[in-house]
């Protein structure tokens, strides 16, 4: 059964950033990065329960492939409440502030 999938404010902002990023970088970048990124969504959406906790047995991890980002999200009754796309050279103190 499928599970809405709905993101903060930080984390649609980290999604903007990030396409942003790519996207100078190499022109379609980031349109490739927003396909994957829908992809692991539909992937947690399925089966949210799947992912290892990152983080007190709250905040799940759903590592993204090809790009260097983590999905980290709650799982709260009824949908699945994304915190952060978190770039893993980050400080993980940038998402714990947002639980």
């Amino acid at each position: 059964m499928k599970v809405d999938i709905q993101l903060s404010k930080e984390a649609e902002q980290d999604v903007l950033d990030s396409f942003s990023w790519y996207q100078s970088a190499r022109e379609g970048l980031g349109d490739e990065f927003l396909e994957v990124l829908e992809s692991s969504l539909n992937a947690i959406s399925e089966n949210p329960q799947a992912y290892s906790f990152r983080y007190k047995k709250l905040v799940r991890a759903y590592p993204i492939n090809r790009f260097p980002f983590l999905i980290l999200y709650v799982l709260k009754e009824g949908f699945v409440d994304v915190i952060s796309v978190f770039h893993t050279s980050q400080n993980p103190k940038v998402w714990k502030k947002r639980i």
